[in-house]
């Protein structure tokens, strides 16, 4: 056991929780699903495995406390007595996040100030070390429900999404996170062939070789819980080592990715060479309806389609109808995944879908729809 037993809350996008909670089970951390999340008691191991495996995950933060505060001054007092001198170096400076509901504390700005002193107070004294803070400020997050506070400190840093591999990104590119989140809901793996027909930044095909060659998606990126001064940079060490030894899925059918603009190839074969996965997926410009050789055992087309501001509302039908001609007419026996921004376009599609789940993105609700495409 790496440490004493503490709380973290791993989020997610909201409607991603079941794969949230999926994927944690699948890696051995026992989780209790909560709306944006998850919440994991257990140590700090459990906090290096998540960080270092979780592909669904968009942040981990650790509870370092709660306590009832009916004004500033109660307020200030619990917020003194909390561990700070285990998660911020003397001299750090820190950002606040207030989130308030129901509380006779609403003001976000006296709220961080009166936390900002707070936290300097409790780490006065002599310096236990010379080393010097970080320069980027450590993220707090203070959440206040009828006079109920609940203080975390950030474990991440960078957003989970941030794989260190996309640089080139195309218009409205889906997050790293939330491809893993559908593949996942969709229930993909590796003995299944796969193909984006309109792949933009390669983002499905290139979480899914990574998925395929058992790459850690935390591997190239630091982490905002080295920085604190409770770490434990031999327990860190050891789970990364540990990744050497972890099996590799076996996985000899393909992974595609096509689109019909020459750049987006071009982009998705850079961000496949960063991820390391270049080799692992078949990349092609091709036009989709013009159709193209498919793998001759039917597996997973996930497709999200350009919406929004990518095309205009009055050809959005004719796109979804061409979309689902091309399926039902070339792709029988195919699992299909497709992400809609408005369910009214289903009917354009003509495919027999189900809602698996739906989450914001790009300022829109986006529904997750699957099903088999069968011979009509």
């Amino acid at each position: 056991m790496s440490g004493p037993s503490e709380r973290y809350f791993v989020s997610v996008q909201p409607g991603l929780e079941s794969a949230l909670e999926d994927e944690l089970d699948e890696l051995g951390v026992a989780s209790v699903a909560e709306e944006g999340g998850v919440t994991v008691k257990a140590d700090r191991d459990a906090l290096h495995h998540i960080s270092l495996w979780s592909r669904v995950a968009s942040r981990v933060t650790v509870r370092i406390g709660s306590f009832k505060a009916s004004n500033l001054g109660l307020f200030a007092s619990g917020a003194r007595k909390l561990p700070w001198a285990r998660y911020v170096a003397p001299g750090r400076k820190i950002t606040v996040r207030v989130t308030a509901h129901k509380s006779r504390l609403r003001h976000r700005e006296t709220i961080t100030k009166k936390l900002q002193l707070a936290v300097r107070d409790a780490l006065r004294g002599p310096r236990s070390h010379t080393k010097r803070p970080p320069r980027e400020p450590l993220l707090v997050v203070v959440r206040i429900v009828h006079d109920q506070v609940t203080i975390s400190v950030d474990a991440s840093g960078d957003d989970l999404h941030r794989r260190g591999w996309r640089r080139e990104g195309g218009a409205a590119p889906l997050r790293e996170n939330l491809a893993a989140g559908v593949l996942r809901l969709l229930e993909w793996d590796v003995d299944e062939a796969l193909i984006d027909p309109m792949c933009g930044s390669g983002t499905f095909p290139i979480e899914a070789a990574c998925i395929a060659s058992g790459k850690p998606p935390g591997r190239d990126r630091p982490f905002e819980f080295e920085s604190w001064p409770s770490h434990l940079p031999k327990a860190w060490a050891h789970c990364k080592k540990q990744v050497g030894r972890v099996p590799r899925p076996m996985h000899d059918l393909p992974i595609v990715g096509r689109d019909r603009d020459e750049g987006a190839i071009r982009r998705s074969i850079a961000n496949s060479r960063r991820a390391g996965v270049d080799k692992k997926v078949e990349w092609s410009q091709t036009v989709f309806r013009d159709g193209s050789v498919l793998p001759e055992q039917p597996g997973l087309v996930v497709m999200n389609p350009p919406y929004g501001k990518r095309i205009e509302r009055g050809n959005a039908k004719d796109v979804f109808a061409l979309m689902g001609r091309c399926l039902r007419t070339r792709w029988i026996g195919w699992r299909v995944g497709i992400l809609v921004p408005d369910r009214r376009l289903l009917s354009s599609l003509k495919l027999p879908l189900e809602e698996v789940a739906n989450f914001q993105h790009g300022g829109l609700r986006i529904y997750l729809m699957a099903g088999v495409v069968h011979d009509e």
